[in-house]
């Protein structure tokens, strides 16, 4: 899928639906408005592919909440119940450090997750690197075609490589490794730059 087809399926699913830049809190109303833009685009992807997205639900803690998938530390995606749990007091931390378009990686990166679900790629014979790097790319994707519309301001693009730096770690035995903070920035930027990336 090269990106212009991608902006011009975002641009077609979101119409006229009032998407603001990120400069808003990361309260319910801007979580509510970028899960919307995220349904909208995977929906309108995924129905070209013949597949119907049933759209995840997320679902938004104060502090760490016991969720179907463990503890909600900062954000996460559970495959069983098709939920994305954020632990906001996290990820106003994160947002406060980094910037607003922290959390929009945050939230479009467990969307990836979604997207894998639906596509089958959640495979137990892919290690968690190649699938949360995956999902580093996917968001890369909502970041561009975001891009393309307006909705980013300058330097977001910038925060959105940082954030994914920050979730990176050098733990290489653990089979939780989701990726140097190198690997990971790369990861994103593949898929901002060529969406199709994503799936080489």
């Amino acid at each position: 899928m090269k990106k212009q087809v991608a902006v011009g399926i975002i641009s077609l699913s979101l119409g006229l639906l009032p998407f603001q830049p990120l400069q808003a809190a990361w309260d319910r109303p801007t979580i509510s408005a970028v899960s919307d833009g995220l349904d909208a685009f995977w929906g309108e992807v995924l129905r070209r592919l013949g597949i119907r997205y049933n759209y995840p639900l997320v679902y938004s803690h104060s502090n760490v909440e016991s969720t179907p998938c463990g503890p909600s530390v900062l954000a996460h995606y559970c495959v069983n119940s098709n939920t994305i749990h954020l632990n906001m007091t996290q990820i106003d931390r994160l947002v406060d450090r980094v910037g607003d378009s922290a959390g929009y990686f945050a939230l479009a990166h467990e969307y990836g997750h979604s997207v894998q679900r639906h596509l089958g790629l959640l495979d137990a014979s892919r290690s968690i690197m190649e699938i949360e790097l995956q999902a580093d790319c996917l968001a890369g994707t909502f970041f561009a075609v975001s891009d393309e519309l307006g909705i980013l301001e300058p330097g977001d693009l910038k925060e959105g490589v940082t954030t994914a730096m920050m979730t990176g770690d050098y733990d290489y035995e653990h089979t939780n490794h989701h990726g140097t903070p190198r690997q990971r920035a790369r990861a994103f930027l593949s898929g901002f730059n060529d969406p199709k990336s994503c799936f080489e």
